[in-house]
């Protein structure tokens, strides 16, 4: 099968590298609202830190590195940064992900070409995803996006807004496809596995992918349903090895959190009557085309799945562009996949046609080739001609980075804007904020550095006060504010003035500035009843006062907090009797603290850190460990077990062949 799909494939890989080959270049790209530099630390990190189990202390008041994201990509970006040292990460990131968006096009047309049995007709929708894309004509909102450069929207997505990790999963989905029905038409172990190693690898690269995979997949096995020589267990089976070797990541807790975190993240999603009412429409319009392509054409399978996929995203993508309407969260994120198989489904009806009536499947074609060919012409002709990355030390966000990091901060950092998106790219030091929050289970810093910006709950001429002392709480030892004249992408700051007069300036260029709190440690005294007794949302303050003015207490012993690794950190200094540890580090199950050889109690305070109850001392050492969860280790004991046990049978399998 290889050898009979790769002369195409490869002939669309080299036309999708020659036509793209500008977005290769190093260098910070015209469109500064993208968060590629976000996914470019997770790959710093890992490079750092390799551990999947470990704590990673640079975000939201630190989270574990398995909750940080899903892994494939990071990990993937990380191993080449291992072997190019010195190399931008952020450069690495955008070179795997342009590299999937010219490889995907070849992966739909080896899908085309096995579904569909037609080579030169998998080339032609090859051909016409290279360079045309139909949403620009069917939804407005999308045309109204195009930007600079007159190019298909997977491009424009993938270098305006950043959604790496959704091109390369999208990149993956159609071999994914292509797998699982050879894994039910097939009987070797080899199949299964290869589709369950598939279906592991979209879910391990991005949530968006992986459920859009997961309706395929369902899709298929409707269609399929009771077809010769399709078996519906094999793909079942597939199925549940496939979450077997990825269940390393794929924790229960952490399929909940993500489950239970996501409508959050995705723009305040809420399933009211309308979503129902658009869940319902959606599943109902599928049921309903799936019961007419069992009467009216059983047999055109691959014409069904078409039919199915391309209503299945596009009922979607239409109804939150239209009523703003979500079906599901971030229903518009899977214009990707709606674009996609609607090409598929278009040229497949030509295929249909030309077989029942050539002369007007011929003319049909002429038609739609004339209406696309000046677009294909316009991007074919451009190359990129405005695409001149600029060097990052032109960039008000890398010189505010670089102005942080000579001042080698020693507290967490307020980072408002783009600047938080692409700060941890290139310095790895603590701050508030980061890029991707659907991990997290202490939510505090999200919501306190949304109402820093905003001052939402705020009480009216209290802003700056308010804002000061949330920033206390949280350890922040400086401030980033970027005014209304700042070259900076995002200026968020409601009230970006506010803090003139109150805080020390330390640093400014143009509208940019940087401001600094009294240095704050990590770790304090505090007795029981200056700890906050619930988190402070919306401008609810009481509690935290005395937490701030206990943390700020000079008259009170001092403790030293240092980092002895990602995962591991000291307490240092006197344990009065009556007196509790406050650490501003984020309460996770699987912290655990020491004193002397034994085991302290950890607890879990309002503001989502940890406490620790040391044993009364004039002078003590405290030693804080993270290690991941029973649960974790259990799971990656059962992935082990499941890739050693699929290795042990291929290299089994070649020795019986050789």
């Amino acid at each position: 099968m290889i050898r009979a799909y790769a002369p195409g494939a490869l002939l669309l890989i080299v036309l999708n590298l020659v036509l793209n080959r500008a977005l290769f270049l190093p260098g910070v790209t015209p469109y500064r609202g993208s968060i590629e530099r976000g996914y470019a630390y997770m790959a710093k990190w890992v490079a750092y830190s390799p551990n999947p189990w470990g704590w990673d202390p640079m975000q939201y008041g630190g989270l574990p590195t398995h909750y940080m994201y899903l892994p494939l990509l990071p990990y993937w970006n990380a191993c080449w940064l291992w072997l190019f040292s010195g190399i931008d990460p952020t450069q690495v990131h955008r070179t795997t992900c342009v590299g999937a968006l010219c490889l995907g096009i070849a992966s739909v047309y080896v899908f085309a070409a096995y579904y569909g049995g037609s080579r030169p007709l998998a080339l032609l929708a090859g051909l016409v995803i290279t360079g045309y894309s139909p949403l620009y004509w069917l939804i407005e909102s999308i045309k109204n996006d195009q930007g600079l450069f007159g190019v298909p929207w997977r491009i424009q997505v993938l270098i305006k807004y950043g959604e790496g990790p959704h091109t390369v999963g999208v990149a993956l989905i159609p071999l994914a496809l292509v797998a699982v029905h050879r894994c039910a038409v097939g009987r070797s172990f080899g199949s299964l596995w290869l589709a369950a190693a598939a279906l592991a690898a979209v879910v391990l690269t991005n949530w968006v992918a992986g459920l859009a995979l997961a309706l395929l997949v369902m899709l298929v096995l409707a269609i399929y349903y009771r077809a010769p020589e399709f078996s519906v267990r094999r793909v079942l089976a597939a199925g549940g090895l496939g979450y077997l070797l990825s269940a390393f990541w794929l924790t229960p807790s952490f399929v909940i959190r993500m489950a239970t975190n996501w409508p959050q993240d995705a723009f305040g999603y809420q399933l009211r009557s309308q979503e129902q009412w658009a869940m319902v429409g959606w599943a109902g319009g599928l049921l309903a085309l799936w019961l007419l392509s069992r009467w009216g054409w059983p047999e055109s399978r691959y014409l069904t799945l078409l039919l199915l996929a391309t209503y299945c995203f596009g009922f979607l993508v239409t109804c939150f562009y239209a009523y703003g309407w979500n079906a599901l969260p971030e229903s518009r994120r899977y214009a990707l996949e709606y674009e996609l198989f609607l090409v598929l489904l278009v040229v497949e009806c030509f295929r249909v046609l030309l077989a029942w009536r050539p002369w007007i499947g011929r003319l049909c074609l002429l038609v739609v080739l004339l209406q696309i060919t000046p677009a294909v012409a316009r991007f074919v002709k451009h190359r990129y001609e405005l695409w001149t990355p600029v060097p990052r030390e032109q960039t008000p966000e890398f010189r505010v980075a670089s102005a942080l990091a000579a001042l080698e901060p020693t507290g967490r950092l307020f980072l408002s804007g783009g600047s938080r998106f692409r700060f941890n790219s290139w310095y790895l030091y603590p701050q508030v904020g980061g890029v991707f929050e659907t991990g997290l289970r202490n939510r505090i810093p999200v919501d306190i550095g949304y109402q820093v910006r905003t001052d939402i709950g705020s009480p009216r001429g209290e802003e700056a006060a308010s804002s000061i002392l949330q920033l206390r709480a949280l350890a922040v030892e400086y401030v980033v504010v970027h005014g209304p004249n700042s070259e900076e992408f995002y200026r968020d700051f409601k009230y970006p003035n506010k803090f003139e007069g109150l805080l020390e300036k330390v640093w400014s260029q143009g509208d940019d500035r940087i401001y600094r709190l009294a240095p704050v440690r990590l770790a304090h005294l505090v007795r029981p009843g200056e700890l906050p007794g619930y988190a402070p949302r919306y401008g609810r303050f009481d509690g935290i006062a005395a937490y701030v003015a206990a943390m700020s207490d000079g008259a009170r012993p001092g403790l030293e907090f240092a980092w002895r690794g990602p995962s591991e950190a000291t307490v240092s200094g006197p344990a009065p009797e009556g007196y509790r540890m406050a650490v501003a580090v984020s309460f996770e199950e699987g912290w655990e603290a020491w004193q002397d050889g034994a085991a302290i109690p950890v607890e879990r305070n309002a503001l989502g850190f940890f406490t620790v109850a040391p044993r009364p001392a004039a002078q003590t050492v405290i030693t804080l460990r993270y290690r991941a969860p029973v649960e974790t280790r259990v799971a990656a004991g059962v992935s082990a077990l499941c890739w050693s046990g699929c290795l042990l049978w291929w290299r089994r399998s070649r020795r019986t062949d050789a």
